[in-house]
């Protein structure tokens, strides 16, 4: 894709970081969650280090996430919809739940 110069490019980067407790039960990794009052840092609002913006870029605390079991169907592309967020019984945990 060619883009001209000073064109405008709409785009969205996910920044993952070591699990926190909670989600390294699942996973090798997670997204940085920035708390809320940290959001005018990292936008630019106000004025921030490379330092400054570098500490944010760690696991949020443990409490801030929940974890429940979904339906299988979870795991393949084609199914779609807010149900599939849904917790479900009778269906093996997985480690940590």
């Amino acid at each position: 894709m060619e883009i001209a110069a000073g064109e405008r490019v709409k785009s969205c980067t996910v920044i993952t970081c070591p699990p926190n407790a909670t989600m390294g039960s699942l996973h090798d990794r997670m997204p940085v969650i920035l708390d809320e009052r940290d959001w005018p840092m990292w936008l630019g609002e106000e004025p921030a280090t490379e330092d400054e913006l570098t500490a944010l870029l760690v696991p949020c605390p443990d409490e801030r996430l929940s974890i429940w079991p979904v339906h299988r169907k979870v795991g393949n592309v084609r199914n779609d919809g807010r149900e599939l967020a849904e917790p479900v019984v009778n269906q093996p945990s997985l480690p940590g739940m």
